[in-house]
């Protein structure tokens, strides 16, 4: 917020400094005619995804320690991007025990029975939101897990030694395009016809537990989401073969969505109706969804994902294919529905 501190300012230049303050945000208001490009920064993507796959992030699994860094990085980065958080505070904690619907107060040991190593009783999600003028019409939520597996202990070293799985594909490379697709998006809001709610979910690789815990979390607080966008794997397209689950059995009403000046990006797409992740936390509940995801899988869960095996330059147009899908889906008329549902007229 800009806030006008008088003080011992002239009177003149109050008037002209409202003057101004007026004509700029008229401006803006009047159709955001000053804004920048819609297209992302590839070095700047790099770098956020090289900080949440650093030594401190620890593989950033759930209940670690690591999780929490990379939350409030995250969070951050889309306070940067002049994000608001949706609840109280950005960072949203959850027992993790509880959403696993693992019984009693020992759950962590029951957990290193299959992954050793420190847990702590609470991981995160990560709940912001671009507002638009159209406060009651349902949202459309731009989400991707941020955590990985982070480290195995070696059985063979007599569980003395560590190996680092980083995650920098799977999934540090949708959690930063989410944050960079807010950030690009952010200065488009007055054409939106909806508000944009922007997520990085936890423990994705625990069972999808921190999206089937926001998804209920958004139920319960009566915030209605229209549409999921899923971001998962965006960092390892392989040559034009871009592959695009689409969850919604009304493809006419998909296709209706005019998205645009994407044909210059020389990205193709791939319809499917598989592909397990956080969207399905959505779809279960009624939620037409959309999943983005390369489908090199070559590092999937191996110490050879690291941000130097990242294919930057097509994450690059992934994801300002990706940000145009995302405006039109926030300037639509009508979104498209789950299940065959018939538009209203």
């Amino acid at each position: 917020m800009y806030v006008l501190r008088l003080g011992a300012v002239p009177a003149a230049a109050v008037v002209i400094r409202m003057a101004v303050a007026a004509l700029f945000f008229g401006s803006l208001s009047a159709g955001c005619s000053v804004r920048p490009p819609m297209e992302c920064d590839r070095e700047a993507m790099y770098a956020a995804i090289a900080a949440l796959c650093a030594d401190s992030m620890a593989g950033r699994r759930a209940a670690s320690g690591g999780d929490l860094r990379a939350a409030r990085m995250l969070a951050d980065m889309m306070e940067e991007a002049r994000c608001e958080p949706l609840w109280e505070g950005a960072v949203v904690p959850f027992h993790l025990g509880k959403a696993l619907n693992v019984e009693g107060d020992n759950w962590a040991d029951a957990m290193r029975t299959n992954l050793p190593g420190p847990w702590r009783d609470s991981t995160y999600n990560v709940a912001m939101v671009i507002r638009s003028g159209c406060p009651d019409a349902p949202k459309v939520l731009l989400g991707a897990h941020y955590d990985h597996i982070g480290r195995l202990f070696i059985a063979s070293a007599g569980m003395k030694d560590t190996l680092m799985l980083r995650g920098a594909n799977d999934n540090a490379s949708g959690a930063v395009a989410v944050t960079e697709i807010a950030r690009r998006l952010r200065p488009y809001a007055c054409d939106f016809k909806r508000d944009l709610v922007v997520a990085l979910f936890g423990a994705e690789e625990m069972g999808m537990a921190g999206s089937r815990h926001l998804a209920a979390m958004l139920r319960d607080s009566a915030v209605k989401v229209g549409y999921m966008v899923n971001l998962e794997m965006l960092g390892r397209l392989k040559e034009d073969n871009f592959r695009m689950h689409l969850f919604v059995d009304d493809m006419d009403a998909m296709e209706r969505i005019s998205v645009p000046n994407v044909d210059s990006l020389s990205v193709g797409v791939v319809m499917n109706n598989s592909g397990a992740s956080d969207h399905l936390s959505f779809t279960a509940m009624g939620v037409p969804a959309t999943m983005f995801v390369t489908d090199d899988y070559a590092t999937l869960h191996r110490d050879t994902d690291t941000p130097e095996s990242l294919n930057m330059e097509g994450m690059e147009r992934v994801v300002n294919y990706i940000t145009r899908n995302v405006y039109a889906l926030l300037t639509a008329e009508r979104l498209p529905l789950p299940n065959g549902i018939p538009e209203s007229e």
